[in-house]
């Protein structure tokens, strides 16, 4: 009990959320976890940059590969040695430096990989700091424009023969000395060791349409003067879907919103307002200082809005985004398919969020009080 009593003094004074507070998974200094055999690197680590994620990548497989246990442990012909969950920068990094220790390894990739800077606005500038840090690792990094970075990456990852496995793991489980890891549609790998390297940001859901895959869909917005004047096309029926349709309808874009329901139930009423008063008078004052989504990084009003050209909003609800081409999409609906001019996509859906993985799988998260802690505390209190 006093244990139990110091850990809740601890979290009381160090960890309540007395603000906004992202709950990161709990680890050691190598990365290791309260699950034996599994370890964590790249953003969930608590530093969102760059070359920081290339850097623990390789660091924690270097650990891993110097593991006197990790070759002695007497296992099937089917156990890997290493899992590899997320194909980012972190989970290629990691990638890279396990086939240069000549582990036997998998990597999963649920989405895309490198998926995060894929979805950057075209042309836009990556500050890769610290400038003087080499990272640990033959992955590395010289490109300074997300284009050149995003081909700097692929041709070193294909140099060095990696090719992801396009899965979704759902959790992990520890199985005696082996570690199951637990697939989207029933199967399993087997393995020594785990590195989860999936971010912050989860599993965005995907449309699951030809053209998915083009230059123009990005699933998170940055900029929306990048996209002054374009045929803009969001998908999504949330928060985020109107937020997006807002801030581009305010800096010159037109913006088409599909949604799969037959009205916006979803958002906020005050959103819901805001579009409706927009999508009636494109010079309307709308503002939104701080966005409800992540998935929007900027504020919208009059402060960024671009008189000529003027922007617009159409619904289309009760559709569904049937192809993606390069000048257009075919939206269908009750009516049949409908194609219409297109410049850019913006699939704002759902996702996981990386947290919900790592309950499933009994890897503790600071600031959450397990079952048994908050019983123990209810006795202590009473």
């Amino acid at each position: 009990m006093a244990g139990l009593i110091a850990r809740y003094t601890e979290w009381l004074h160090t960890r309540w959320p007395a603000g906004t507070v992202e709950k990161l998974p709990r680890m050691r200094a190598d990365g290791g976890t309260n699950l034996p055999g599994v370890f964590i690197s790249g953003d969930l680590t608590g530093i969102p940059l760059l070359k920081f994620s290339l850097d623990s990548g390789a660091r924690v497989v270097r650990s891993i590969a110097s593991d006197p246990g990790l070759r002695s442990e007497a296992q099937g012909k089917d156990t890997l040695d290493l899992v590899i969950i997320g194909a980012g920068v972190s989970g290629m990094a990691a990638a890279v430096e396990a086939q240069k220790q000549r582990l036997a390894f998998e990597v999963l990739e649920a989405t895309e990989p490198l998926s995060t800077i894929v979805n950057f606005p075209k042309a836009k500038p990556i500050y890769t700091y610290p400038r003087s840090m080499k990272p640990a690792g033959d992955l590395q990094v010289s490109a300074d424009v997300k284009e050149e970075l995003v081909q700097e990456l692929k041709d070193q990852t294909a140099r060095a023969g990696i090719t992801p496995m396009a899965s979704r793991a759902e959790r992990v489980e520890r199985q005696g000395s082996t570690i199951l890891v637990h697939l989207a549609g029933g199967g399993t790998l087997r393995a020594r060791r785990v590195l989860i390297a999936i971010g912050r940001s989860g599993n965005f859901r995907k449309l699951g349409v030809p053209g998915e895959g083009l230059d123009k869909v990005y699933n998170r917005l940055h900029d929306p003067k990048d996209f002054s004047g374009k045929e803009t096309l969001v998908v999504g029926g949330g928060d985020s879907a109107v937020e997006t349709a807002i801030a581009l309808a305010q800096c010159g874009a037109h913006v088409t919103l599909s949604y799969r329901k037959s009205e916006l139930s979803r958002p906020k009423p005050e959103l819901l307002e805001k579009l409706d008063r927009l999508r009636r008078d494109p010079k309307a004052d709308v503002t939104i200082e701080r966005p409800h989504s992540e998935r929007v990084t900027t504020a919208a009003g009059p402060f960024v809005m671009k008189r000529d050209p003027e922007g617009s909003v159409a619904l289309k609800l009760g559709t569904r985004v049937s192809e993606i081409r390069e000048t257009e999409v075919v939206l269908t609906g009750a009516g049949g398919p409908e194609v219409i001019p297109n410049d850019v996509v913006f699939t704002m859906l759902g996702r996981e969020a990386p947290l919900e993985f790592f309950r499933r799988s009994g890897l503790r998260i600071a600031g959450e009080m397990r079952t048994r802690q908050w019983i123990g505390m209810g006795l202590f209190l009473l």
